[in-house]
């Protein structure tokens, strides 16, 4: 844009014309430098405000090729259970395009992604910087992923990763076009200033296994879903409101809707190098249930 796009006022703020360009290098910087400490070698790397603007954007460039983007039949999270049907009419677009949730955050529940994942979308929020990252990124065709999640990298900013073999040049054309429309330097500059801070550690490495125990009252706490995610989750369809206000002093969640406990952890670390914070989880539960 020319710097009459820009107010007089917002001219002298952000420098004219000047904004626009800094805006790009910016994302240039960071694309660099995910794709390296991300190892996304084999994508094409867009970025944008959030997973639910990316996957708008998917569903309208994949609309225009007569291509409807739906839900795989599994469980999905709020709110890209509420923006996408589950199932495409027959005989209108071809529905071979679907959304898998890689981690359901609600249950820990892996839906594992088969090579080649051709025809999914994956929403990698809760395994993109994770122990479960090399699966994505073996197999997985196009994903998205938040960073201000487990890569704790800045607010406001999504990664869209395309395979360009498997996807035309003109989506990617398109997806670069959306990508120029997000002009907001704070989460730009945000990230940047996150991985030069010296000692970066670019993942969240905490491991959980899996739980199996007694509580007091003589009921059987076992964990669902996935070993090795930087949480757990546990079935606990009673929870008290004295439960509810400690678990939110320990990094965990209580979903009603679902019935389901979770505890998280967050342990800062490089590729490939797990830490077990199993113990910390015991610790959590015991306080939890006032077990001696």
């Amino acid at each position: 844009m020319d710097p009459s796009a820009l107010s007089p006022q917002l001219q002298k703020l952000h420098g004219g014309g000047h904004f626009y360009k800094k805006v790009n290098q910016l994302r240039e910087v960071l694309r660099e430098k995910f794709t390296e400490v991300y190892r996304l070698e084999q994508y094409d790397v867009f970025m944008v405000q959030s997973v639910s603007v990316g996957l708008a954007m998917l569903s309208h460039l994949l609309h225009k090729q007569n291509i409807s983007l739906s839900l795989a039949n599994h469980q999905h999270y709020q709110p890209i259970d509420m923006l996408f049907p589950h199932a495409v009419a027959e005989g209108r677009e071809n529905s071979g395009v679907q959304i898998v949730t890689h981690v359901n955050p609600y249950t820990g529940e892996l839906n594992r992604l088969h090579h080649p994942a051709k025809g999914i979308v994956v929403d990698a929020s809760h395994s993109f910087a994770t122990n479960m990252h090399d699966d994505l990124i073996k197999q997985g065709s196009i994903f998205l992923a938040p960073l201000h999640k487990h890569a704790s990298v800045a607010v406001g900013l999504t990664l869209i990763a395309v395979r360009p073999e498997e996807y035309s040049m003109l989506l990617r054309s398109e997806l670069r076009l959306f990508e120029r429309a997000t002009v907001s330097e704070t989460p730009l500059t945000m990230a940047l200033e996150t991985i030069n801070t010296p000692g970066w550690q670019p993942y969240n490495v905490a491991s959980v296994d899996a739980i199996d125990l007694w509580l007091p009252d003589g009921e059987r706490l076992q964990s669902i879903g996935e070993p090795g995610l930087p949480f757990c989750c546990f079935k606990v369809p009673s929870f008290s409101h004295e439960q509810r206000k400690a678990v939110k002093e320990m990094n965990g969640s209580y979903f009603e809707h679902s019935g389901t406990l979770r505890l998280s952890r967050w342990m800062r670390g490089k590729h490939g190098r797990p830490v077990n914070c199993t113990g910390s989880v015991f610790e959590d539960i015991s306080k939890l249930w006032n077990i001696r």
